[in-house]
C-alpha cells in the first residue's frame, strides 16, 4: 500500500532543499497528501546544533537520470509553521494531532565522539513507534539505481521473522517507487568459540555459506534478484556503510528494533554510528504491531 500521508519537517540547522525536493517526489508518485512543518526553535542555543556539521558536497553523476518532480496543483502542500525546543518535538506533537505514515528529516551529520555520549535530535525519531523515518541528503535520487536493505537472520523467533517480512515489503515498495533493483544484505560476527574436539572433524559449513543460504532463501521466497545478496563478516555499522559505498546506492533500508526503539539489527552505539558515517538516505521501517 503507497504512503497517503507524508510529513516533512524541516529546520533552520540545515537548508530544506532536500527534505522539500525528496518528499515531493514520493508525494507525487504515490498520490499522497504532504505536509510541511516548519519548525523555528524556540531558543537559539542547541548542543545538537552546536556538534552539527555539513556534509561535504556530492559531486553530480551525469551518467544516471536524477528523478525529479516540483509541486502542482493536482498535489497540493500544506504548509505548517510552530515554535518548539526540537524537531523532535515538533514532529511528535505533530503527528499526535494527524495520523501520518511517513515521516521525512534531514540527514545531518555530526562528529564521531557525539554518537558515543549524546543522541542527536533527530535520531529520537527512531523511538517513535509505528510511523516510519527517512533521513534524506543533497544528492538526487537515481532511476535504475540500487535500494540496499539490512536483514538481521540470527533472530528466528516468530516476532522478528514477521518483522523482516515487513522490511522485506517496504524495502520492494520503495524501490519500485525509484525504479531501482533491491539489494539484501546480512553482516555477521564469527563465532569466537568454536573448537572441534574431534579427531577427524568433518569439514564445517563456513560461516558465510551458512548465512548466504538463509539470506538465498528469504530472496526466493519474496521473488527476489539472488544474484543481489550480501554477506559481509564484520560489525554491522562498518560492513552495511562499506557496501552502501561500493553500491552507491540511492537508498539504505533498515529495521528499528521491536523492543527498544533502536535498529534491531544493530546493538548499542553501533545504530548511531551508522547513521552518522553513512553517506546517503536511510529509511528506517518500524513494527506495525510493537512487542
Amino acid at each position: 500500500m503507497p504512503f497517503q500521508h507524508i510529513l516533512a519537517a524541516v529546520d533552520e540547522s540545515v537548508p530544506p532543499n532536500a527534505v522539500l525536493k525528496k518528499s515531493v517526489v514520493l508525494a507525487r508518485k504515490c498520490h499522497a497528501s504532504l505536509t510541511i512543518l516548519k519548525v523555528k526553535r524556540t531558543h537559539n542555543f542547541n548542543l545538537n546544533l552546536l556538534f552539527h556539521r555539513d556534509k561535504s558536497k556530492v559531486m553530480p553523476d551525469d551518467r544516471r537520470k536524477p528523478i525529479l518532480a516540483y509541486p502542482d496543483k493536482q498535489y497540493p502542500i500544506r504548509i505548517k509553521e510552530c515554535l518548539s525546543h526540537s524537531i523532535h518535538n515538533a514532529i511528535v506533537n505533530e503527528c499526535s494531532q494527524l495520523d501520518y505514515d511517513l515521516i521525512i528529516v534531514s540527514h545531518k551529520f555530526y562528529p564521531p565522539f557525539f554518537s558515543e555520549f549524546l543522541i542527536a535530535d533527530e535520531w529520537q525519531l527512531l523511538r517513535l513507534p509505528n510511523i516510519p523515518v527517512m533521513f534524506v541528503d543533497l544528492e538526487d535520487w537515481h532511476e535504475n539505481g540500487h535500494v540496499l536493505t539490512a536483514l538481521e537472520l540470527d533472530n528466528e523467533n516468530m516476532a522478528h521473522l514477521e518483522f523482516n517480512e515487513t522490511l522485506i515489503e517496504e524495502s520492494k515498495r520503495i524501490a519500485t517507487l525509484l525504479s531501482n533493483d533491491l539489494h539484501l544484505i546480512n553482516s555477521y560476527l564469527p563465532d569466537p568459540f568454536y573448537m572441534s574436539f574431534n579427531q577427524q572433524p568433518q569439514e564445517p559449513v563456513s560461516e558465510r555459506e551458512k548465512y548466504k543460504a538463509r539470506l538465498t532463501t528469504v530472496a526466493r521466497q519474496h521473488n527476489l534478484n539472488t544474484r543481489n545478496l550480501h554477506i559481509e563478516e564484520g560489525l554491522p555499522e562498518d560492513t552495511i556503510s562499506n557496501e552502501a559505498r561500493r553500491l552507491n546506492v540511492n537508498m539504505l533500508v533498515m529495521g528499528s528494533a521491536e523492543r527498544k526503539g533502536m535498529l534491531s539489527a544493530f546493538k548499542g552505539n553501533a545504530a548511531r554510528n551508522i547513521i552518522n558515517k553513512l553517506r546517503t538516505d536511510l529509511f528506517i521501517v518500524k513494527p506495525r504491531h510493537p512487542h
